[in-house]
C-alpha cells in the first residue's frame, strides 16, 4: 500500500470494520484536484487519472486474501454526508488540521488528497499514528488563509458554513468545460511550500 500511496493510515468505523485512508500527494504533475461536471454529474478526473488503478489494486489484494474491501464513494471519495475524510485522516494520524480545516502533513503541507477502503481485514494503526485535535503548531503564529478567503468561510480551524466555500462544488466557477476551485487557502498556506 505503501508504495501505491504517499501516506497510509487506519480509524475504526462504528461497525467494528477498518477504514483504510490513503494520501497522495496533488502536484503539478498529479493534478488531483481536477474537477468538473459531465451530463450534470460532479466529476473528479484527477482522481479517475491517478486513484482509480492504485485503489483497485489494493482493493484486488485484500479481496484475494479472503476479506471484503470497498471503496467509500465513489473513488475512495465519500458522498455528500458519509464519512468526513479530514475527520478521519486526522483520527488515522496523518496530519493535523490547519486552520483552512485542510490537513496539513508534516511533509506534504496541504498538498495530499484522500481516499478511502472500508475493510473487514485485520489492520492495526501504524506506529506514532495518534495525532490529537489540538491546535497545530504550524498554524499559530499564522492567519494567512483566514484572511485572505473572499467568503469569509473561516474560523481558526473550522468552517461554520461549508456553504459558503469557493471550493464546495455547488460554489466553484466555471473554466473551460471545467470547474475551478477557489483554492486561494491552500495556495498561500506556508505549509504548501513543502519541506
Amino acid at each position: 500500500m505503501a508504495s501505491l500511496f504517499d501516506v497510509v493510515g487506519t480509524s475504526r468505523l462504528p461497525s467494528g470494520d477498518t477504514l483504510l485512508i490513503l494520501g497522495l500527494e496533488s502536484t503539478s504533475q498529479r493534478n488531483l484536484d481536477e474537477f468538473g461536471r459531465s451530463d450534470g454529474e460532479f466529476q473528479l478526473y484527477g482522481f479517475e487519472k491517478h486513484i482509480d488503478h492504485r485503489l483497485r489494486s489494493i482493493v484486488s489484494y485484500i479481496r484475494r486474501s479472503g476479506f471484503s474491501a470497498e471503496p467509500v464513494g465513489w473513488l475512495g471519495y465519500p458522498r455528500r454526508g458519509e464519512l468526513n475524510l479530514k475527520d478521519e485522516a486526522i483520527r488515522a494520524g496523518l496530519g493535523r488540521r490547519g486552520k483552512s480545516t485542510i490537513v496539513l502533513h508534516p511533509k506534504y503541507g496541504p498538498r495530499l488528497r484522500f481516499t478511502a477502503i472500508r475493510t473487514d481485514y485485520p489492520m492495526e494503526a501504524p506506529p506514532g499514528s495518534c495525532l490529537t485535535e489540538e491546535e497545530n503548531p504550524t498554524c499559530s503564529e499564522c492567519s494567512i488563509c483566514i484572511d485572505a478567503c473572499p467568503a469569509k468561510a473561516l474560523e481558526p480551524y473550522r468552517m461554520p458554513d461549508p456553504s459558503l466555500c469557493l471550493s464546495n462544488s455547488a460554489n466553484m466557477t466555471q473554466e473551460q468545460g471545467r470547474l475551478v476551485p477557489c483554492d486561494i487557502c491552500l495556495s498561500l498556506c506556508p505549509a504548501a511550500r513543502g519541506k
